[in-house]
């Protein structure tokens, strides 16, 4: 039950992360193209972890690991191009990194309850920590994907100087 979850709470955050970001820099992929996105991103992350948690390594590097991934996927599953990809992961993980700061810790903190323990205190709870880290993306991919807000649009960008000019 335990996997199924985290796989799913994996598999859902890549979804919110490919999707907004990507179009909050003007690149709208078809949903079949973000879910496959998720999936094999979910399933990676599952796997990293899982196994920095059996060779008792600090959690902290495999973020470098996931983020270099992510734009892998985006770069070639999503076929945007490679600056876009590498963008769209650092906005990504940015929103990422400022829900956890802004939502998840003081949640955490009001309820005066230690990370590991949320997370392993009974099922459901590893998904509702995702999501209320995931808060600023799931706002951006509701601006970004839904409304068709563009932050940045990386799509049309003919202000590059082409070579030679």
């Amino acid at each position: 039950m335990k996997f199924i979850e985290l796989l799913l709470s994996y598999t859902l955050e890549g979804f919110f992360m490919a999707g907004a970001s990507l179009s909050l820099l003007g690149f709208r992929l078809k949903l079949n193209t973000l879910i496959m996105i998720a999936i094999i991103y979910g399933s990676f992350v599952y796997w990293v972890r899982t196994m920095y948690s059996y060779l008792a390594i600090p959690l902290g590097t495999h973020s470098f690991i996931l983020l270099f991934l992510f734009s892998l996927l985006v770069l070639f599953i999503g076929k945007v191009p490679l600056l876009t990809a590498v963008i769209s992961s650092l906005l990504s993980f940015l929103l990422i990194f400022w829900g956890e700061a802004i939502f998840l810790l003081p949640v955490i903190m009001f309820f005066k309850m230690d990370l590991i323990a949320f997370i392993n205190a009974s099922p459901g709870y590893t998904l509702l920590a995702i999501l209320i880290s995931d808060i600023l993306l799931i706002i951006a991919f509701l601006l970004g994907y839904i409304l068709k807000f563009t932050l940045i649009n990386l799509r049309n960008n003919n202000n590059v100087a082409k070579e030679g000019d």
